[in-house]
């Protein structure tokens, strides 16, 4: 679920986590965001999305952002994981995700946590918008 490996932009920037359930979502967001030269790691679900943050705190190389997607069926969403990732790291920029526009955590994303809501579908020119304007490679 690593979506595309375009090797050939200009890495370095830093690294974004993904976690969504879709697959194409994290086909496009990985896309997107090699082209303006972010690296990104995607995962399925919440617990995979907490270790993989635990680790980048400990090897030094921390995400510069993550993207969490609100609700995964029968699984822990991102409402859930932003609590434990604010722990872990109380200056992460975090952006909660979701195809319900109207949810609270989407309207008031602030108060959960998050410095940004991305509504779904995805589109390829927000995401890349997005973070080229909130984080600053």
């Amino acid at each position: 679920m690593n979506g595309l490996r375009d090797t050939s932009n200009n890495a370095g920037k830093g690294t974004v986590l993904v976690m969504d359930d879709d697959e194409d979502v994290c086909i496009l967001v990985d896309y997107a965001l090699r082209q303006a030269g972010f690296q990104v790691e995607c995962t399925p679900d919440g617990p995979a999305a907490i270790d993989l943050y635990r680790k980048s705190m400990e090897t030094g190389q921390p995400y510069i952002a993550v993207i969490l997607d609100l609700n995964i069926p029968g699984k822990i969403g991102g409402k859930e994981v932003i609590g434990t990732l604010r722990e872990l790291d109380p200056a992460i920029k975090a952006f909660v995700s979701s195809g319900h526009p109207d949810d609270p955590c989407m309207v008031n994303f602030k108060e959960y946590g998050f410095c940004g809501a991305i509504p779904k579908p995805i589109m390829y020119d927000d995401i890349l918008e997005l973070f080229m304007h909130v984080i600053k490679p």
